[in-house]
C-alpha cells in the first residue's frame, strides 16, 4: 500500500487547464524488447509507463485496468497473440503501435486501426519517430491545455491531478481523502491524497456532469461507476478500483438514477 500524501487547502488550490502525461503500456514476450522500449519512452517527458506485460492474457488485464493512452503491442506471443489482444480491447480508446519481427502482418495490423507498425528489431530512432507521430496526433485532437485538473498544494509541493484520475473523495473528520484511480496512483506514486479542502469546495471545482455528491461524506467520479445496489434498506454504489461500496443518501437516489440513465443514453 502506497502511503497517502498529505496536502493542505491553500488559496492556490484550483481547477485549471494542464498538460498531463500520456500513459503507456508495453506488451512483448521478449524482455530485451520491453527494455529497449522503456529506454526510449523514458526520453519523452510527455509519456509515463504504467504497466508492461509478457503475454496476451496479462496484456488484456492491464489494458482493461489501466485504460492507457498508448499501447506498444507485440504480435507473436504464446496463447493469445497481439491481434487477439487488440480485438479483446477494441472498445477502449487508445493509440496502438504493433511491433513484430514479421513484415507480413503489416496489412492486417493497419486493418485494426493501428497508428503504426514497427518491424523488430526496431532502431531507437524509429521508435522515437513513431512516438513523436502519436504525440502530434493527440495534440491535434486535443489542443494543449484543454484537460482540466485539480491543483492541490502544501508548503513544499503541488500535485496536479487530472479529473479522470480521481476515483472518489470521502470526508473523514476535518480532512478529505482523495482516492485515485489505478492510472492516477501509478503516475503520482500514491493511492490517496489527504486534503483540508471541504467537500463543498471540491464540488465547486469539479464538473457537475462528471462528479456526483452522493452523500454528505462522498463525491464520486461517475466514469468509475459500476452499479447502483440496494441492500438492507440502503442504497450504495460500486466503483471500479474501490474496495468498499459507497453509500448513497436517500435524497439523492432518484437524481442518481436519472443521471445514470442520462449518461447511458448519451454513451449509446
Amino acid at each position: 500500500m502506497k502511503a497517502p500524501v498529505h496536502l493542505s487547502s491553500y488559496p492556490d488550490n484550483q481547477t485549471e487547464p494542464c498538460m498531463t502525461k500520456k500513459t503507456v503500456i508495453i506488451v512483448d514476450d521478449e524482455q530485451a524488447a520491453r527494455q529497449q522500449l522503456k529506454e526510449v519512452i523514458s526520453g519523452f517527458d510527455e509519456l509515463t509507463l504504467v504497466a508492461e506485460a509478457a503475454d496476451g492474457k496479462s496484456a488484456i488485464e492491464q489494458i482493461m485496468l489501466m485504460r492507457p493512452d498508448i499501447v506498444f503491442l507485440d504480435i507473436e506471443m504464446p496463447e493469445l497473440n497481439g491481434f487477439d489482444v487488440a480485438k479483446a480491447t477494441q472498445d477502449l480508446q487508445y493509440q496502438l503501435v504493433f511491433m513484430t519481427a514479421y513484415e507480413q502482418y503489416a496489412l492486417k495490423a493497419f486493418d485494426t486501426n493501428a497508428i503504426d507498425y514497427l518491424v523488430k528489431p526496431a532502431r531507437p530512432e524509429l521508435i522515437a519517430k513513431s512516438i513523436g507521430k502519436i504525440i502530434r496526433q493527440q495534440t491535434q485532437i486535443k489542443p494543449s491545455g484543454s484537460t482540466a485538473c485539480l491543483t492541490l498544494s502544501d508548503h513544499a509541493q503541488q500535485k496536479i491531478i487530472e479529473f479522470d484520475h480521481i476515483n472518489y473523495i470521502e470526508s473523514i473528520g476535518r480532512y478529505r481523502r482523495v482516492h485515485l484511480t489505478q492510472p492516477g496512483a501509478e503516475i503520482h506514486n500514491t493511492e490517496t491524497i489527504i486534503s483540508e479542502q471541504t467537500l463543498d469546495g471540491f464540488c465547486s471545482q469539479l464538473p457537475e456532469s462528471q462528479f456526483y455528491r452522493l452523500h454528505r461524506s462522498y463525491i464520486i467520479n461517475a466514469t468509475q461507476l459500476l452499479a447502483l445496489k440496494y441492500q438492507t434498506r440502503k442504497h450504495f454504489v460500486l466503483l471500479a478500483g474501490a474496495d468498499n461500496p459507497i453509500p448513497v443518501s436517500r435524497s439523492f437516489v432518484q437524481t442518481l438514477k436519472a443521471r445514470i440513465a442520462e449518461r447511458t443514453h448519451t454513451e449509446d
